[in-house]
Order: C-alpha cells, then structure tokens, then sequence
C-alpha cells in the first residue's frame, strides 16, 4: 500500500487551554489545525477541492490550477499539487507575509501579486480574469464557492470534534477567512447534534488580522450562509494580537493572528455559557507571522516614527520590553514661555501617554537650563540671585504643563545641579583625544567625530561662522570646533559665577549640559529624543557628537523634531513672545482649545497661531464636547445599528493614526467623522442609553492619550450666547428658518455648536 504526504491530512490534536481560560466551570480545547503537513486548516479544503475536480474531469494534467489566496489555502494546494504533479498559480495580495510568499515559491508555485490596497478583492478578481480569459490553460478551485470547501469540514474537522469529545461539546468556535470551516462545521452539528453551539469569530471592518475577512468589506463568499450560525463575535485587532502573544507565552502554543481571535472569542462565549466545553479551532501556526509586527515587539503596541537620524519612518522598536526612556530638552528659566515653545512638549506627551495606553512604562526626563547667558544677565539686570530669579520661571513652566494636560516628567534636572557630571564627562572627552583645552576653555574636535553632521544633514563646508557655530574670542583649532567648557567673563568672576577646573574658571557650553545630564539619567544610549527642529543644528548634532565620542553611540536611537509655529500677528500682541497661557486665557481661550491647536497639525509641519486657527480649535472640539454632553442625557432603550463597528471606528481612528508617526490630522478627521454618524444617530433615536455610556466609555478612553475632552461638565454660556439661544428658539417656534439660521451661525462664530431638539408646538 502507497502512502503520500497527503494522507497525513486531518485527525489534529486537541490540547486544553489552562493559563488563559478566566472561566473555571468552562473547559476550552484547541483543535491545533497547523499539525496538519501543509501547516494550516486550509490543507482540508485544498484536498477536497482537487480530489472532486479530478473525479469531475474538470482538471486535467495540461491545466494549471489556479486560486486567489492569503497564503494558507495556496500553501495546502501547493503540497497537493506537487503530490499530484499539476502547476499551479496562486494570485494574492502583496502584502501578504513573506513566510507564506517563500513556502510557496519552495513548492514551486507561480505568484501573481495584485496591489496590497485592494486587498483580496484584488486577488480574487485577477484570478476569475485570468481563468476565464484562459480556460484551456486554467482550472480555478474557487474556494470562494467551491462546496467541496465546506464538505471537507462536514466529513472530517466536525466528525472528529465529535469523536474527540465523546460528543460532549457544548460550542465550537471557528474563525471566518473563506468560511469553510464555518460552513462546514455548522451543517454538519446542525445535521448530527443540534445543542452544539457554533460560533463566528469576525473581524471588524479596517482590522490587520490576516487571513480574516470582515463580511462587509470585500466579496462574500459564495458558500457563506449567515443563517446558519448561532453568534457571531467581533474581535478587536489588538486583542487578537495579544491573544496570539499569551497562547505562546502561557500555554506554549505558537499560532497566527486568526487563532488569537478565535481564542478571544472562545473567551467570550465561556463567558456566556458560564459551564461546558469549548473546542476552538487554530487555523495555522505564528512562524507565517514573524515578517508582522505579531511577533516582533512584545506588546499589542504598533507605531512607527520618522527618525530625523535616519531620515526615514521605521516600526519603533523599544530597547527594553518593560520601559521606554525619553529625553526632552527642556526651557531655559528666564522668562515664562509663550505658548509656541510648548508644542515640543504636546508632541511628545502624546508619545508618552500612546505608550502607556498600551501598558508600556516611560521614563521621561525634561533638563531645565538655569545656568547660561540669559539667566545670567537676567540675575543680574534684577540684582538677584540665580537661584532666585530662575526658580519661580521654573515653577511656572511646570504649571503651564499641567494646565495643558502634559503628564509630569520622572525628573526635571537643574544644570545648576549637574555640574560635577559635565566637568567628568569634559575630562574622559580629553583623555581620549576627543577635546582639547586652548586658552581655559576646551574645546571638541568636530575632526575626530566619525559622521559628524549625520543628524543634520550639514554640509561642514557651507557653515557660516558666527552664524551657525559658535564664534567667540578665544581661538581653536578650528573655527568649527565646539565648545564644552567656556571660560568666564571677568564680570561673571566678579559675581562668582563659573565652576573653577583644572583648566580653569569656566561655564558649560549647552551641548555639553543636554548630554551630560541626558546619559547621567537614562544611559550612554536611550530610546527616544524629542525636540525642535531649530535645535538639530548645532545643538542636537553636538550632543550626539559627544556621546559618539564617549561611547560609540548616537545617543538616542530615534531623534524626533517637531517644526515651528508661526503667529500672524492677529492676538492682539506684536510678538508671540507676549502670548504666554496667562495672556490667552486672559483673551478667553482655554487649555482643552489650546493643547487641542497644539496637536491639530503634524508635530513635523508648520503650524500657524492665529485668531482664525484657534477659533478653528475651539468649534472643532465644541462639536465634540457637545456630542459627549448629549450622549449623557439619552434615555432610550432602542438600539439601531452597528453601535459595536461605530465604537472600533473611533477608538481605531484615533490610535491608527497616532501609531503612523503620530498623525493628528487624521484623528481630528475621524472624531468628527464619527461625531456626525453619534449624532445622525442620536437624532434618529437609534442610540440606547446602555449605547451611549459604551460610546461615552470610549471618547474616555482615547482622552486618554488626546486630553482635551470634557465630560459631566455644565455648561455655561456668556451672556450674549444666551441672548441668541433665547432668539434663535423663537425663531424656531414661529418657523422663521432664515432667521434661525443666521442666529446658528452667530453662535457659531462665538464658538459654539448647537445641537436641535424638536421643535415643541
């Protein structure tokens, strides 16, 4: 008797999941479908489809086959043609993971890649385009609508669930990607033991689980029969992923993106039935994952950063799994800041609070210079003390943090407290040839720096001295040479100010504070460092100059910059240097509106401070507020439409967009977007209250990161605002639309949004 690698298809064990079942009086056993030889599940479908074409006569050795595929469904046909000895072609998205890609090309497939953006749509059409235009050279298995897709489940997965169990199974739970295996084991329970619950674990629309297919947003297969299934489950992204991660971690069991689903289902149905057994089925195994970021960073987080170092937007990945270190270069304490300078701080606290939305600790540090020229001059034009005219700046700064929602720094160092570590850092710099001292002051040796200029770009040879490099009275060897260590005025050792060295009574140079104080606190290497863009040349580039010096290393391996701000002039203060968060306020703009400007455009564009800009700011999150205030007074029980799909949307619209570089303007987009569908909603009644309080739970969640959202807040109006709410609903009752019109767009410009009611007769 012959036996091929075939015949090894089928009969999968099944293993009982502990460490990540919640749920004691539920047993959950996993049917692992990748211990079939091809992999996956998929190796079922492919044999059955083949072996009924082959009994048709509809394929025949001269033909290649043909099939629209993800990757499993290819790699099962792949292993059986090659038993059998047919070509095949197999048509999938570009996209798809480049295990599958390989496994496939190893088993002499031919593949046709279609453009990742339409998905399998794409893949599915250039296969049926392909097969009819060619139907002497093509045979198409069409598992789309191939019945011998399903009725591989019905004659094998479902019998042996059953034989497995001793029938005792109160529910099975299956993913859907081309709905065999649901189709399958739902007739065939349906047929043979009705009281089996079979479950239907479902992406939502826009999800990055490959292999699944939310049913709306590509073609329905054809075997797919909805009524035929008992619940259906949607599973969220970031909970399959992190399913997918636990399964390995817990339970030893390494699997794809769709088995964290299905598990995550199976979850959700112990939790419904309370008591009985569960078998879940594992579609294929993790290794086609590691091209994803599945596997790659231990978290559900996904984010990728344009890194000024690099020039390019890579995915980030954190040095240590547990906790991520950032370095902000902080203000210098001698004015309070105008609000401009605080969108280095926005930018990055947004980074800071997407890392912990996503159970990541950070460690943030904020230097704060007390210790340079203008707090020098500034002291002494007061006739103060450093200390104290740079203290109560410096109790400003971090109140107007608070006040914009910015989550408090693990440390603010002084430079006035660091001075011991700047001198150490200056003396291993001199020892290793790195620094030269000339006159009492030491200098770097730009020369000695391998890639010096790589940060910024700069071309060493069009620095204009005085300019972009500092140019003073002492001499160096080179004019473009930094300085680590300054010597002291005559007046500034009149004062006692400077530190007394072996080279002398000298100040440190700000280059030398960011890294002395930044590898004092988080290391010779960090993960992150977050600045303006102004201060990539020559401050940033002289900071990593001196780590490499000192330690081979670029300091931090992401350099984040964001780009100016702009005024035009039109509040009322010649220069934004007056338009401090105490002037604005004064001007009647609140924080929630000015953080919410403060991240309305990329942190790596322009963003212009403006009257019109901040009215902007202020009618946009108006709208959203408003929807958040309304959302709390429904009352209704009826529940119409997709309430599940709208709350994915929102979340995902928020944290899609902050995870590709930080994004804003999109997730502005979205909120709105979603607003108007909440409100649209709310309009027609077909918003519960059990609704509501789960969308009202959601804006929460993302004001998480965002900060800027109100809720349980009573409004109250100026008076003029009042005014025109009281003439605008006498307008109404009288049915003089035009006039209510005008009036909304009064109250518009005042910056508020109305939402109507009906009109009581």
């Amino acid at each position: 008797m012959t036996f091929s690698i075939v015949d090894a298809i089928g009969n999968t064990p099944l293993v009982e999941i502990q460490k990540t079942n919640p749920v004691p009086g539920v047993r959950i056993f996993a049917k692992l479908e990748y211990m079939n030889p091809g992999g996956s599940i998929k190796d079922r479908a492919a044999l059955y489809m083949i072996n009924q074409a082959e009994a048709s006569g509809a394929l025949t050795p001269d033909k290649t086959v043909i099939e629209a595929t993800s990757g499993n469904t290819g790699i099962g046909l792949a292993m059986i043609c090659a038993v059998k000895g047919y070509s095949l072609a197999l048509t999938m998205a570009e996209n798809a993971s480049e295990e599958r890609k390989s496994i496939l090309r190893a088993r002499g497939a031919k593949i046709i890649l279609t453009p990742k953006h339409l998905g399998s749509d794409g893949a599915i059409e250039e296969a049926y385009r392909l097969a009819r235009e060619n139907p002497d050279q093509y045979f198409i298995t069409d598992q789309y609508n191939n019945e011998a897709n399903w009725k591989s489940h019905y004659h094998s997965t479902g019998p042996e669930i059953m034989e497995q169990t001793g029938g005792d199974v109160n529910s099975v739970v299956a993913t859907v990607g081309t709905s065999g295996t649901l189709m399958g084991l739902a007739r065939y329970f349906r047929d043979t033991a009705p009281q089996v619950n079979v479950v239907c674990a479902e992406p939502y629309l826009g999800h990055r689980i490959q292999g699944l297919k939310n049913m709306k947003e590509s073609y329905t297969p054809g075997i797919f029969d909805k009524q035929i299934l008992e619940h259906n489950v949607r599973v969220e992204d970031d909970a399959a992923f992190d399913m997918a991660r636990r399964l390995a971690r817990e339970e030893g069991l390494f699997v794809g993106m769709s088995s964290g689903a299905a598990m995550t289902a199976a979850i959700q149905e112990a939790r419904r039935i309370e008591n009985g057994v569960i078998v879940v089925i594992f579609p294929d195994s993790g290794e086609r994952y590691l091209s994803t970021s599945l596997y790659k960073v231990d978290t559900a987080m996904d984010l990728s950063l344009f890194n000024t170092r690099s020039m390019e937007k890579s995915a980030f990945v954190p040095m240590k799994s547990d906790k991520i270190s950032i370095y902000t270069c902080g203000p210098t304490a001698d004015r309070r800041l105008h609000v401009g300078r605080f969108r280095r701080y926005i930018f990055t606290d947004l980074l800071i609070r997407y890392f912990e939305h996503h159970q990541l600790g950070v460690n943030h540090v904020v230097n704060v210079t007390d210790y340079d020229d203008k707090t020098i001059q500034g002291s002494e034009n007061e006739g103060k003390t450093l200390e104290a005219f740079t203290g109560p700046h410096l109790e400003a700064f971090r109140s107007d943090l608070s006040r914009l929602g910015v989550r408090p720094a693990q440390a603010y160092p002084k430079v006035s407290d660091h001075f011991a570590d700047m001198v150490d850092l200056t003396r291993k710099l001199m020892d290793n040839g790195h620094a030269y001292e000339k006159l009492h002051s030491v200098y770097m040796d730009i020369n000695k720096v391998p890639g010096y200029g790589q940060l910024s770009r700069v071309d060493l040879n069009k620095i204009r001295l005085g300019a972009t490099v500092d140019l003073d009275e002492y001499e160096k060897q080179n004019p473009r040479d930094f300085t680590l260590l300054k010597r002291v005025t005559l007046a500034e050792l009149r004062r006692g100010i400077g530190l007394k060295t072996q080279w002398g009574n000298v100040r440190p140079s700000l280059h030398l504070q960011c890294a002395a104080i930044s590898m004092k606190y988080l290391g010779d290497r960090f993960d992150i460092h977050t600045g303006d863009r102004e201060l990539t040349f020559p401050h940033h580039e002289n900071e990593m100059a001196i780590a490499t010096a000192l330690a081979d290393s670029p300091l931090a391996n992401v350099w984040l910059h964001c780009d100016r701000v702009h005024y035009d002039g039109s509040l009322g203060a010649e220069s934004i240097e007056a338009l401090t968060l105490d002037a604005l306020a004064a001007q009647g703009w609140d924080m929630e509106t000015l953080r919410f400007w403060l991240m309305s455009v990329h942190h790596r564009k322009p963003l212009t401070l403006s009257d019109q800009t901040l009215k902007n700011a202020r009618y946009t999150l108006e709208r959203i507020n408003r929807c958040i205030e309304t959302l709390g007074s429904v009352n209704g029980n009826e529940s119409r439409g997709d309430i599940d799909q709208l709350i994915y949307d929102l979340r995902q619209g928020v944290l899609a967009p902050l995870g590709d570089d930080l994004k804003t303007a999109p997730v502005i987009s979205s909120l709105v977007s979603n607003v108007k569908k909440i409100n649209a909603m709310m309009s027609r009644h077909c918003i519960s209250k059990h609704d509501a309080a789960r969308l009202i739970a959601c804006f929460k969640e993302v004001n998480t990161i965002l900060q800027v959202f109100e809720f349980d807040r009573k409004q109250e109006y100026p008076a003029r605002v009042k005014e025109l709410m009281a003439a605008r609903d006498r307008a109404r009752k009288q049915k003089d639309w035009a006039t209510a019109d005008e009036i909304r767009d009064e109250i518009r410009n005042l910056g508020v949004v109305l939402h109507d009611k009906k009109v009581e007769p």
